[in-house]
């Protein structure tokens, strides 16, 4: 049995006429070497077909993880599962004119004991938060992100930058698609979070109000609504998705299973 509460909460926000955003969680039954897998998608704005785009890719990877019965690790698993979700977007668009170019970013998660293992591509962003601390740990793939890491920009400058809303790595963008996914997991503590959101959260609500919310609201569910609502009273410019699992007990023996692998 893995020990997770999951919650989650999205919104079309208060500009878009529809919600490109698509998320999706699963817990095997106990003794799955897989884990529990938590995925986020934003299909990306100015596309045809970024709804569509965005549940392929979330729907692909879920199926395609689970279903690998190789001796792959996890991060090997996740990266195939990726690019098999990048084929079948940019399959689907080739086959209907209308959706050609059609593509979403792509954040997810597996949760297995005491370790977690991600990958990612797209400026959709993952944090850990515990007690009074909030990392993100994934890296944004984008134009302006790129400028802050050579130093030709601050961050300050970026969150008004014309072009901080250009991708640069996604989902159906490319046939040749770099993900990031680490070999090496991330240690996961008792009364742990870990959060997926997209842009439409993460470029209105700063990170101190995110790290707020998870210390006042505690279950997943209730940050998850609080968060959409703030975004949504700064404007809510974007479609808002928040998905969270907040890591309830680590025993011995999951730690033990853990490093078989």
């Amino acid at each position: 049995m893995e020990f997770f509460t999951i919650g989650s909460a999205t919104h079309i926000g208060m500009k878009k006429k529809e919600n490109q955003d698509y998320h999706a969680y699963y817990s095997p039954e106990e003794g799955s070497r897989k884990g529990t897998l938590l995925a986020l998608a934003d299909g990306m704005g100015g596309r045809r077909g970024g709804a569509l785009a965005s549940k392929i890719a979330v729907d692909v990877l879920m199926e395609a993880y689970y279903k690998d019965m190789s001796s792959r690790s996890i991060p090997e698993i996740l990266e195939n599962a990726f690019q098999k979700a990048n084929r079948t977007v940019i399959e689907k668009g080739q086959d209907d004119i209308n959706l050609q170019g059609m593509a979403t970013t792509l954040t997810a998660v597996v949760l297995k004991g005491s370790r977690m293992y991600y990958a990612h591509v797209g400026d959709s962003r993952g944090y850990t938060i515990h007690r009074h601390r909030i990392i993100q740990f994934t890296e944004d793939h984008s134009y302006v992100a790129d400028l802050v890491r050579a130093g030709q920009i601050s961050e300050e400058e970026a969150a008004s930058h014309p072009e901080r809303n250009l991708i640069t790595r996604a989902i159906g963008l490319n046939t040749e698609l770099t993900v990031d996914a680490p070999l090496k997991p991330r240690s996961l503590k008792k009364n742990q979070y870990v959060l997926l959101c997209c842009d439409g959260l993460h470029g209105v609500v700063p990170e101190n109000e995110i790290l707020d919310a998870v210390r006042q609201y505690r279950s997943p569910d209730a940050i998850s609504e609080k968060l959409v609502e703030k975004a949504n009273e700064r404007g809510g410019p974007d479609n808002i998705t928040v998905l969270i699992a907040r890591v309830d007990k680590i025993t011995l023996m999951s730690r033990c299973m853990n490093l078989v692998r």
